[in-house]
């Protein structure tokens, strides 16, 4: 369904500041893992106390990347778990995001299917997009179908505290297909983007909680 069949009018600008936001959640996640730059003493600090790192760089007018950290009290394994299980996201994480099916699924790569629903009185978005694993370690994605031009991007896990604790990188290039106000971009990634990542987090510390109950049980 193309999205040049439909006229909104003045609604547009408040359509497109509800779409961007969400495309760049749900069309999870595009700069190399090598690239990134050492993190300051500064940052990890932060990190350390709770806080999700944004990437400046759209203040600068890098068209398009968004970048994201959060530390989570979760092991690797724990937080792969989520990041790579769609399920969590649709209708949780990213409560924007209404379903998901898989066309192709292996050990190292996946093709999915997601839709998303942006408002109730506009079509959904369908895309698809292609994934390749590198387990407990790192996502790559990339589009291969759908409503949207073009995105790509990979999610990055790494191990802190011996393995007690996960830094979790997400980032991506997109580019919607139409003209998007670089301000509109930057709103949509700190106000989106948080709460995907915390989301996570919020997620793998309730595996954790469960999973000791579990064990205490057990003991009884």
């Amino acid at each position: 369904m193309s999205l040049k069949k439909y006229h909104f009018g003045g609604a547009l600008p408040r359509l497109v500041l509800r779409t961007v936001p969400l495309l760049l959640v749900c069309l999870s996640l595009a700069v190399p893992a090598w690239c990134l730059p050492p993190l300051t003493s500064d940052q990890e600090y932060r990190l350390t106390a709770g806080e999700v790192l944004l990437d400046g760089s759209l203040d600068h007018l890098r068209t398009g990347v968004v970048e994201g950290k959060i530390l989570i009290n979760s092991c690797p394994d724990r937080v792969w778990s989520i990041v790579v299980n769609p399920l969590e996201f649709a209708n949780k994480i990213q409560k924007h995001l209404r379903r998901v099916r898989f066309i192709q699924q292996s050990v190292n790569s996946s093709v999915q299917e997601c839709e998303i629903e942006v408002a109730a009185f506009f079509p959904r978005i369908t895309y698809r997009v292609e994934s390749s694993y590198d387990p407990v370690k790192r996502i790559d994605f990339r589009r291969v179908g759908g409503m949207i031009k073009n995105f790509h991007g990979h999610w990055l896990l790494e191990p802190r505290d011996n393995g007690t604790k996960t830094l979790v990188t997400y980032a991506m290039y997109i580019d919607p297909g139409f003209f998007v106000p670089q301000w509109i971009m930057r709103q949509g990634l700190r106000r989106e983007l948080p709460q995907t990542l915390t989301g996570i987090r919020n997620r793998a510390h309730q595996l954790e909680r469960e999973s000791t109950t579990a064990m205490v049980h057990s003991r009884d």
